[in-house]
């Protein structure tokens, strides 16, 4: 049985969390104290066991001038006796409904290792970033050259904010990424490798249609649903032909930019390449 974390669950999630994670206190009480939300937290039940659990954090993404809401899936774990029973598949389905009512367009992971990029694939997600081997510009420095906080977030958010396809850090945001970083004296941070799920493809679609409107094609995507992209506007259409085709995962790729150069005509002409920037998200 699913449901949403409460206040007599949370102290379980948070025993999961250390169970499968490993984590240190420090980090699972700034955690649980700073970003857990019980609301945004479903649980699987197996009798009065809490068995495993997802929490649905949510951000926004600026994607090609628009602010797109989407929920960031974190602490996804099965405690390891239950694990292999399907606990994890029905918690991400659950999800995708969950979104979808919240009118939530898009969710959005990091795999923490290489082998669960083929495990999120079967349920849909697409691979939109790769790590990057360069550091990304010091929090540190940015705080030392700053005279107070706040003159600290305006270069945070012109430096990390700004650029197409990246993760938007609120001010609550930039304080929290500090207090992780302090607790490992300021490590180096990298671009993270990531992978995403279309939840509502007409939106996706429509702000992609905004920013080039000189597009004119028809895509056939998943359920063989037909829109024609055309003066700026994504519209669902009844016609019979269509230029090409792209189901969910395609599609994904192909809106984020993700190595489309690698692609066939049409794909990589209408689709250039982009770089997602996907970082400091308290990994």
């Amino acid at each position: 049985m699913i449901n949403f974390a409460n206040s007599k669950t949370t102290k379980f999630v948070r025993q999961m969390w250390k169970i499968c994670f490993g984590d240190n206190d420090d980090y699972i009480n700034l955690y649980f104290s700073k970003v857990y939300n019980e609301n945004n937290t479903l649980i699987y039940l197996e009798g009065d066991t809490i068995t495993a659990s997802l929490q649905m954090l949510p951000y926004t993404i600026n994607f090609y001038g628009e602010s797109v809401p989407f929920y960031y899936l974190a602490g996804l774990c099965t405690l390891p006796e239950h694990r292999r029973k399907g606990y994890m598949e029905q918690l991400i389905f659950k999800s995708y409904e969950v979104m979808k009512k919240r009118n939530i367009p898009l969710a959005i992971l990091v795999p923490a290792e290489k082998w669960l990029f083929s495990f999120y694939e079967k349920y849909g997600f697409e691979q939109i970033s790769d790590g990057s081997i360069y550091e990304l510009p010091s929090i540190k420095d940015i705080l030392d050259s700053s005279v107070d906080l706040q003159k600290a977030y305006r270069v945070f958010d012109k430096t990390f904010n700004t650029k197409n396809l990246s993760i938007q850090k609120s001010y609550e945001d930039f304080e929290i990424i500090i207090e992780d970083a302090k607790l490992e004296d300021f490590p180096p941070k990298y671009n993270l490798a990531s992978m995403a799920y279309i939840i509502d493809t007409e939106y996706m679609l429509n702000i992609y249609a905004k920013k080039n409107n000189t597009l004119d094609f028809t895509v056939q995507t998943t359920n063989n649903l037909k829109y024609h992209i055309s003066n700026g506007e994504a519209i669902l259409t009844n016609t019979k032909g269509y230029d090409f085709n792209a189901d969910n995962k395609l599609l994904t790729r192909l809106l984020f930019g993700y190595k489309t150069d690698s692609l066939n005509a049409p794909y990589k002409n209408l689709f250039p390449n982009q770089q997602v920037n996907i970082n400091l998200m308290l990994e």
